[in-house]
C-alpha cells in the first residue's frame, strides 16, 4: 500500500515543477513552415548519352527530378571548377529494329573533387526499361543516389 502511495506523490511532485514549462510550450504557436531537417545540400550533374527515345526521356526526367529535389543541387556546367557527384547515364534500343519498345541502361555514379581530377567510381548499375516502368526507375536512381552521397559525403570536405 505504501508503494502506490509513494508513486502518486512522486508523479504530483513532477507535475507541479513541469507545470510551467508545460503551460510555457503551450503558449507559442507553431510555425506555419516548419525548419529543414537535413542540412545537406549536394552538387550533382547529370550526363547522359544515348541515341534512343526513351533513354532521352529517362535522362531528361532524372534532371527535372534532381532540380526539384530539396537534397540535390543540379550542376551541368563542366567550367565550374567543384567538387560534386556525377551520374553518368549511357541508354540504347533494348531491340534495335524497335526502339519504342524498351531501353537498356547503365548507370554509373561518380564523384569529382574538381575539372582536371580523375573522378572516383563508387556504384554502378545495369538494366533495361520500358515507358510502362519509367517513372519506378527515376524513384529508384534518385533514392539509390541520395544514398550513394550521403554515404560518401565525407569526400565533399
Amino acid at each position: 500500500m505504501k508503494r502506490p502511495l509513494a508513486s502518486l506523490a512522486l508523479l504530483c511532485l513532477c507535475l507541479v515543477f513541469a507545470a510551467p514549462a508545460l503551460a510555457a510550450q503551450a503558449g507559442k504557436p507553431l510555425e506555419d513552415k516548419p525548419a529543414p531537417t537535413l542540412d545537406r545540400v549536394t552538387v550533382i550533374s547529370v550526363q547522359a548519352e544515348g541515341n534512343d527515345s526513351i533513354g532521352a526521356r529517362l535522362a531528361t526526367r532524372l534532371k527535372e527530378r534532381f532540380n526539384e529535389s530539396n537534397l540535390f543541387a543540379l550542376n551541368d556546367d563542366e567550367q565550374k571548377d567543384v567538387p560534386k557527384f556525377k551520374l553518368l547515364l549511357t541508354t540504347a534500343p533494348e531491340f534495335p529494329g524497335r526502339p519504342a519498345v524498351g531501353s537498356v541502361y547503365g548507370v554509373c555514379w561518380v564523384f569529382s573533387q574538381g575539372k582536371d581530377y580523375l573522378g572516383f567510381l563508387l556504384a554502378r548499375e545495369v538494366g533495361t526499361v520500358n515507358s510502362e516502368d519509367l517513372e519506378a526507375l527515376v524513384n529508384k536512381l534518385v533514392e539509390r543516389t541520395d544514398g550513394i552521397t550521403a554515404k560518401y559525403s565525407s569526400l565533399l570536405k
